[in-house]
């Protein structure tokens, strides 16, 4: 197994972000999402959105990536995957789901480049997010995945996440697509 790091988000990593952000969702969400909506995404697009968020000092995600050291290549890391954890973004509706919201984060995101899936990247980059929510004051963390994203769902089960009957609709895509909460307890 390659030595995987995780370390905090540049500017700079936006169009390697990018890359891995377009390669993960047309893997996983093939099947779950429009295929218009796929197809769609933009590496141009995509870059600029990644740089202007890491730009943003007043964002209040914590994006950190996933690396691989590079060998025979001009670039020395080669990110694998990245995500990103903040204060819970989810309407109040279905925060109101959960019987406690006190000291709870969100992991907002994960995502690998398909080449890096069963490498053990995924869980390097998952172990170090919750640390950076601890490290925020969080003591329980939640996250909405797809209805349909099996591998994901069997990975963050696999990592001590429990599935809930939380359901919720994300609509900034359409069709919408119906999400399942999973929780975890950091202490």
């Amino acid at each position: 197994m390659a030595d995987f790091r995780v370390r905090r988000a540049r500017v700079a990593d936006a169009a390697q972000i990018a890359d891995v952000h377009i390669a993960a969702w047309t893997a996983a969400y093939r099947g779950i999402m429009a295929d218009e909506i796929l197809d769609s995404l933009n590496i141009d697009r995509q870059t600029a959105g990644w740089a202007r968020n890491l730009g943003e000092e007043s964002n209040p995600m914590s994006a950190l990536v996933a690396l691989e050291p590079v060998e025979d290549s001009a670039a020395t890391e080669r990110i694998l995957g990245f995500g990103g954890v903040c204060p819970p973004r989810d309407s109040a509706e279905v925060l109101a789901s959960l019987p406690d919201v006190s000291g709870l984060g969100q992991l907002a995101s994960i995502n690998l480049h398909p080449d890096a899936f069963g490498t053990g990247v995924g869980a390097v980059l998952l172990h170090a997010l919750e640390d950076e929510l601890r490290a925020l004051g969080f003591t329980r963390a939640y996250l909405m995945v797809a209805e349909g994203n099996d591998r994901a769902m069997r990975f963050y089960a696999k990592h001590g996440w429990h599935r809930t009957e939380i359901t919720h609709v994300f609509d900034g895509v359409s069709p919408a697509v119906p999400e399942r909460m999973f929780t975890v307890e950091l202490g």
